[in-house]
């Protein structure tokens, strides 16, 4: 329990920028920390303060006090190190990045900010995990893939942005061009958006599987659906983080 509210901890504070610490706050409703920091939206409610003793003692937590009393956390230099040590064990670089892009398309934080893009993510994911690749069920996949990636798009630019909601890669294209980005960045995600326009046409071939058999194409195998489906979490959760960095 405590290395569990430990790597959440860790990544909030390495994901984010600023001043980072977190302020331990007691109700009738439970114990929680709340995180100041610009960058992470988790949210840590539920939390045992027994865990937090143990980290702090362990060196992975600097602990202070406000002026009322209020115990505060911040995640220490060791505690840094400590988290990279248990990232390498977990397996390789892509396998953390898949991991962690699953981890924050699943989360009760993103399906509250995108309740629908949360929603066919979730589905299209139940499916894959059933290990069944008839055309029914790859068609439904693709369908909730597209979907998961128009209301990601929507909730990026506004319900009102130029272009139709089942023209994602236009309007976001479009949002971009109004966005003041460092000239690097810009170039990083012009290439994201390229990268859209691929796995949108993917999770369209999916969608309309039994064309793709009528016109002669193979069938999709369950490692085609994996990697449409973890692609287009991908995007959604990009498309997550640049409205994280507009605020």
């Amino acid at each position: 329990m405590a290395l569990d509210l430990f790597r959440e901890m860790a990544a909030a504070h390495l994901e984010s920028t600023g001043d980072r610490f977190f302020i331990l706050s007691s109700t009738f409703g439970g114990t929680n920390l709340n995180f100041l920091g610009h960058g992470s939206k988790r949210q840590f409610s539920g939390v045992d303060e027994g865990s937090l003793v143990n980290l702090a003692g362990w060196g992975l937590l600097h602990i202070d006090y406000g002026e009322r009393g209020t115990p505060n956390y911040r995640v220490a230099g060791e505690g840094q190190r400590f988290y990279r040590h248990l990232m390498r064990g977990k397996g390789s670089a892509i396998d953390q990045i898949e991991e962690e892009t699953r981890r924050v398309i699943s989360g009760s934080e993103y399906a509250e900010a995108h309740p629908r893009a949360a929603h066919h993510s979730r589905e299209a994911f139940t499916w894959l995990w059933s290990g069944q690749t008839n055309d029914q069920i790859v068609s439904e996949v693709g369908d909730h893939l597209r979907k998961a990636l128009m209301d990601a798009t929507t909730d990026l630019v506004g319900p009102d942005a130029n272009g139709g909601q089942e023209k994602p890669i236009e309007r976001l294209t479009f949002h971009l061009e109004g966005l003041k980005l460092p000239s690097r960045e810009a170039v990083v995600v012009s290439r994201i958006v390229e990268l859209a326009e691929v796995v949108l046409s993917l999770d369209h071939r999916l969608n309309h599987i039994r064309d793709e058999a009528d016109k002669g194409k193979p069938d999709a195998s369950w490692e085609d659906v994996r990697r449409a489906a973890f692609t287009t979490a991908f995007m959604c959760y990009e498309r997550d983080r640049l409205q994280v960095a507009e605020r």
